[in-house]
């Protein structure tokens, strides 16, 4: 059967109003102990699967779950065991003929023999209430605290899931959003099992989770096409969002460094370009989005451009013979990233996105009844002329607007992207094979220009921070001409939109 459930953290000045909240209502405390196997080499973490044995209030309970395209969509399967002291040796056969199973040997295939071992545990108490709304609307609500256990390592738990048992799923997610409204809860889509997974490697978390294509081919209909793409981008989104918004979110190293700043900067950017290029589909995409999303990713790009400036920028410094400089503190208005990704009204857009590519959230009318792919090739055109017109006139455009250029060409590679998985590859990796130099060169650019301006700024205070400007101002001239020739050749890359259909055994 298929699991639905939306899991969220609760911030912990939170918790104690969330808890008097919860309890409101007729609640039953159990608790419950899980142990999770795997193999020595982790082959069902690796394939988004766990396998677990819970003592639960009527015995032992052996579940087997597998992910799925869309966050809260799950497979799932569980055998009761019955009463027993003792914990029962676990047995992936006892999940033999349902849909978890048959994922569950498709991993193993290529193992032959698979030795299952105990990784990690977890130790939770269970708070449950069942909650109703309109339209007959029954979903049951977990508030979980507790730990999970790898050795001698330990994660504490606190958090809720609203698991959907009947009734409209648009209902599901009306119901959390009241909660997220109230107690300002934030989206969490890393689950027990792979915190476990991660705990056990010695690791706080996940590494940066890069963009995905989404799940399309040709006879989607326009209001499908996009929710596609909207999946697509939250499964980049909310797994850095989770590694960001946990508390490791400070931009330092690991998990919440970095490369999860740049993923989330990017999924942000793809699930901006699809609100803004398919937006003639008016396929329930939400124009009122845009702001949450816009402040988050300009907070994201502030933070970027301070760790480029402290490491990429700073090495080359060195390099080139700059003299000793005290670190950069460009000044900021910005809450810590922590509180801005867990900022109500941008869970509320990443909660109604979500509901839309789940098709929770009805489509009432459409304004374009055709095929998505003619609107979609339209919007490629364009964006492809005025790459063109940028190259001509690149070298003498004011930074802002050569800053503009890199945006349109952003917006062109990601909603070509999204259209790629209908077309042939050799035709597709052409394509994105032209467009990579100005992509190169539209970036060095747009960096040199914010480090240029932030050691200005610091050479006030710091006079050695003159010898940075110079540095960065003689390499500008030649930056600028080269991503006008990198410009020029992409706009005469040849669009594989116009080509053939990618056959579906593949070509």
């Amino acid at each position: 059967m298929h699991e639905i459930e939306l899991k969220f953290q609760v911030p912990e000045a939170r918790r104690r109003g969330l808890q008097q909240a919860f309890r409101r209502g007729r609640v039953t405390e159990q608790r419950l102990l899980a142990v999770y196997f795997d193999t020595e080499d982790r082959l069902l973490a690796r394939h988004g699967m766990a396998l677990r044995l819970r003592s639960e209030p009527g015995g032992w309970v052996q579940t087997l779950k597998a992910g799925n395209s869309h966050g809260p969509l799950r497979l799932e399967d569980n055998v009761a065991l019955g009463a027993s002291e003792a914990m029962p040796a676990p047995d992936p056969e006892r999940h033999a003929g349902t849909p978890a199973h048959r994922r569950l040997l498709k991993a193993f295939a290529p193992a032959k023999q698979a030795t299952l071992v105990e990784v990690f545990r977890t130790d939770v108490t269970r708070e449950v209430r069942l909650l109703k709304g309109p339209g007959g609307l029954l979903a049951e609500a977990a508030l979980d605290r507790g730990e999970v256990q790898a050795g001698a390592a330990r994660h504490a738990l606190w958090e809720i899931e609203f698991e959907w048992k009947a009734g409209p799923l648009a209902g599901l997610f009306a119901l959390a959003a009241d909660w997220v409204a109230q107690h300002g809860l934030w989206l969490d889509s890393v689950s027990k099992a792979e915190r476990g997974h991660w705990l056990s490697l010695g690791k706080t978390g996940a590494p940066a989770v890069k963009a995905r294509s989404p799940e399309v081919d040709a006879g989607l209909g326009a209001a499908a096409f996009a929710r596609a793409a909207v999946a697509a981008c939250l499964a980049q989104v909310l797994p850095n969002l989770s590694a960001l918004a946990s508390g490791d979110g400070n931009g330092s190293g690991g998990p919440g460094g970095p490369d999860h700043v740049h993923q989330l900067r990017v999924g942000l950017r793809r699930l901006r370009t699809v609100l803004r290029e398919m937006a003639p589909l008016d396929a329930g995409l939400d124009p009122g989005w845009e702001a949450p999303l816009a402040r988050v990713f300009g907070a994201l790009g502030r933070l970027r451009d301070r760790q480029l400036l402290e490491t990429q920028t700073r090495g080359a410094l060195i390099a080139a013979g700059a003299p000793p400089l005290g670190r950069l503190q460009p000044p900021s208005q910005d809450p810590p990233l922590s509180s801005l990704l867990q900022a109500s009204d941008f869970q509320l857009v990443l909660l109604a996105a979500q509901a839309l590519a789940m098709q929770a959230t009805p489509v009432t009318h459409a304004a374009y009844d055709g095929p998505p792919l003619p609107a979609l090739a339209e919007r490629l055109d364009h964006l492809q002329r005025q790459l063109r017109r940028d190259a001509k006139h690149f070298e003498t455009l004011p930074p802002e607007h050569q800053h503009r250029a890199r945006k349109r060409l952003k917006r062109l590679r990601y909603l070509a992207e999204f259209t790629a998985p209908l077309f042939r590859r050799s035709e597709v990796s052409r394509y994105f094979k032209a467009l990579a130099p100005a992509q190169d060169c539209l970036g060095r650019l747009t960096d040199q220009m914010a480090a240029q301006a932030a050691y200005r700024e610091a050479a006030a205070a710091q006079p050695q921070a003159w010898f940075a400007v110079g540095w960065l101002s003689a390499g500008h001239a030649d930056a600028v001409r080269a991503a006008r020739q990198a410009l020029a050749q992409a706009g005469k890359a040849k669009p594989f939109w116009h080509g053939r259909l990618r056959r579906r055994q593949g070509c």
